[in-house]
């Protein structure tokens, strides 16, 4: 895989009424990763599953996806997308744990972002308090859960991104990074380099004051 990649930016369907405002992963980047990580059969799994992004495009290139998604909502509308072979579950990435889904060759999700700015939870869909240090030990603990799941040798691919508020940045994608490799062996990051309008009223082409993200790559040893 190139170390840089420029994709176009956008969606293949709208977003939920009530929900146009949020950022979401583009089908193009889970499309291009699933094609070079991934062949069709492969288990696919999503314990951020959001609006169902890397579900529905893994199911449409033969992969079998499964999900965890916090928001009942959001699992009932992914529910409704998905085909009968893949599974998503109502529940907590933190309480994921190896008997909920077959072992799967492949975890391609984006983390719910946080700055140093706030306190609400990210991980109770903004709701409650934490801080960003709680924060990034909830990553490590969600992605100790996705290791349970993994298959050895499986590959974990995370779309992240540093965040600009004003003069400030907080190095979301360099602090996701350190706390993963925790768990996984740190392959390495692709920069992402996005062409288009991006959001609308938002800063940069992704959403976040850049116009580029990162997919950062790793992988779960196989067993001697």
């Amino acid at each position: 895989m190139d170390t840089h990649l420029t994709l176009e930016f956008g969606h293949r369907d709208p977003l939920p009424p009530g929900h146009s405002d949020e950022v979401r992963t583009p089908d193009v980047l889970v499309e291009r990763f699933l094609e070079e990580y991934t062949v069709p059969g492969d288990r696919v799994l999503d314990p951020f599953a959001g609006f169902g992004t890397t579900l529905t495009a893994a199911e449409r290139m033969g992969r079998v996806p499964f999900g965890v998604e916090f928001e009942p909502g959001r699992v009932a509308a992914i529910r409704d997308r998905l085909g009968d072979e893949g599974e998503v579950r109502r529940g907590s990435a933190l309480h994921l744990d190896g008997s909920w889904f077959p072992p799967c060759d492949c975890c391609f999700t984006s983390p719910p972002f946080m700055t140093h700015s706030i306190d609400l939870n990210p991980f109770e869909n903004y709701a409650g308090e934490t801080t960003y240090g709680e924060y990034l030990d909830d990553v490590e603990t969600a992605f100790r859960g996705v290791r349970s799941v993994l298959a050895p040798g499986g590959t974990v691919l995370v779309d992240v991104v540093n965040v600009r508020e004003g003069d400030h940045v907080t190095p979301l994608a360099f602090d996701v990074a350190d706390r993963v490799s925790d768990v996984f062996r740190f392959d390495g990051e692709v920069v992402i380099e996005w062409e288009g309008d991006g959001y609308d009223g938002t800063p940069g082409n992704y959403g976040y004051g850049f116009d580029h993200s990162y997919c950062l790559v790793f992988e779960k040893e196989r067993e001697a």
